[in-house]
């Protein structure tokens, strides 16, 4: 911020303190404030590989490509900050799948094992719907997930006190009126875009506005 823009804001600030009062010298502050930092709920081993394995046996979505867009977005993110040093690709965890028919009884270790993972962040799919009422126009997004990580032996690493995982918060889209059938993968690409972002930063210290 140039000196000039600072001037004028600091001006502004103690005029509007002078006819406001507090609510209006708060927002300024607000303004003003540093970004709050967020420390990482559970760090990931430094070396080794991770697998993010979305799951959602017991519940299923009947929309597959939600599992392909939260694995590759996590991903991303947890090598973009530094919070894995290797992942596996999606693709080799559907090869594996399409290879298996058993793949669903595999257990999370021996998944983990075929792979050439050390630690797993198990994702399971608690909620998920892209409407409400599948008869009517109407998109509303909604994803909720469980998620744990576990070692390769299959011990859950964390959280320690919650063995079925840990909640983040729900991910929901604004209520969209459109007709076309395709609109579900855009509602479903923001459900992933945020969830990822939620459960990414389970591993890495990163910053939020006040």
């Amino acid at each position: 911020m140039s000196q000039v823009k600072r001037t004028i804001l600091i001006g502004l600030l103690a005029t509007a303190t002078a006819t406001g009062g507090c609510a209006v010298a708060g927002f300024w502050a607000s303004v003003f404030a540093p970004p709050k930092t967020i420390q990482a709920k559970y760090e990931l081993e430094p070396e080794g590989k991770v697998l993010v394995l979305v799951d959602d046996l017991g519940k299923p979505t009947g929309y597959e490509k939600i599992k392909r867009l939260l694995t590759e977005k996590v991903n991303l993110l947890l090598l973009d900050n530094g919070a894995a040093d290797k992942v596996v690709s999606y693709e080799d965890i559907f090869r594996l799948a399409a290879s298996r028919p058993d793949f669903n009884r595999m257990g999370i270790s021996n998944v983990a094992k075929k792979l050439g993972a050390n630690q797993i962040i198990y994702v399971h799919l608690d909620e998920f719907s892209l409407k409400d009422d599948s008869n009517i126009s109407l998109w509303h997004g909604k994803l909720g997930v469980l998620v744990r990580v576990v070692d390769a032996s299959g011990k859950t690493q964390w959280p320690a006190d919650r063995p079925s995982g840990h909640k983040p918060g729900t991910s929901e889209t604004p209520e969209i009126d459109n007709t076309s059938a395709t609109y579900g993968a855009t509602v479903a690409a923001q459900l992933a875009d945020d969830m990822a972002l939620k459960i990414a930063r389970l591993f890495y210290k990163h910053t939020l506005p006040r």
